[in-house]
């Protein structure tokens, strides 16, 4: 065997592995915290920068300080929204890149929306819950509200809600503010309704709240009540 390739081959088990960054996702929560899931195998911090629509062109910053300094495998980062410059927000797209390498960057993202907040109170089959297709969805589309474990073949009034709250009613906790709309769900044999809500087009900015109380009367005055959920139109 030739020097050379003895000694590529001696020290491959030595040889520096190559930087990378990858950014798993960049979600928006109910109280406008920021959660950062990422993984990168270098010292120096990661910086997040905006990217367009079409994730083909390179921006600015979204962060004035250094947040993502970690370094390991799904680090989970959450910030108050504060931490990001204006233009971040649900919708953007976003990627990351080496602190001192531009060449070293991941694919961008879109952020998303995490809105649920609150915590609904037991029936007959435990907790009802509150979910949707999408917590941010793009005006002029259709928002899926989904109740599930409910009391089979009964029946939920679905509030809709303009702030976040949490008051005493009916042995539970309303977790929206003001009420500004009702809407009957029913539960099929499974305990679970769904509301499909047609978004107006334009509507785009808008955010809203919601959270379903069930008729049951295995709940604390004869209801349950689901968590809730803030919608942000896209």
């Amino acid at each position: 065997m030739h020097t050379h390739a003895l000694a590529a081959l001696l020290l491959a088990p030595f040889a520096l592995a190559q930087d990378a960054v990858t950014l798993h996702s960049v979600t928006v929560l109910a109280n406008d915290d920021v959660t950062v899931v990422y993984s990168k195998n270098f010292a120096t911090c990661a910086h997040m920068r905006f990217s367009n629509a079409t994730c083909t062109q390179n921006g600015p910053l979204t962060h004035a300080q250094n947040i993502f300094c970690t370094q390991g495998t799904q680090i989970s980062v959450t910030v108050p929204g504060t931490a990001f410059l204006a233009g971040f927000g649900p919708g953007t797209n976003v990627y990351m890149v080496h602190g001192n390498n531009n060449g070293v960057a991941s694919p961008c993202v879109t952020v998303g929306c995490n809105g649920s907040y609150g915590t609904g109170c037991a029936g007959t089959t435990g907790i009802p819950t509150l979910t949707t297709n999408s917590d941010c969805p793009a005006n002029g589309t259709t928002l899926d509200l989904n109740l599930g474990n409910g009391l089979p073949n009964s029946v939920a009034v679905l509030g809709l809600g303009l702030t976040q709250s949490n008051l005493p009613v009916l042995g539970c906790n309303l977790l929206i503010n003001p009420v500004v709309a009702t809407i009957a769900v029913f539960f099929d044999g499974l305990g679970n309704g769904t509301f499909p809500f047609a978004l107006p087009s334009g509507g785009g900015g808008a955010t809203f709240t919601a959270q379903a109380f069930t008729i049951d009367a295995g709940g604390p005055q004869g209801f349950a009540a689901t968590n809730a959920r803030r919608i942000r139109v896209l």
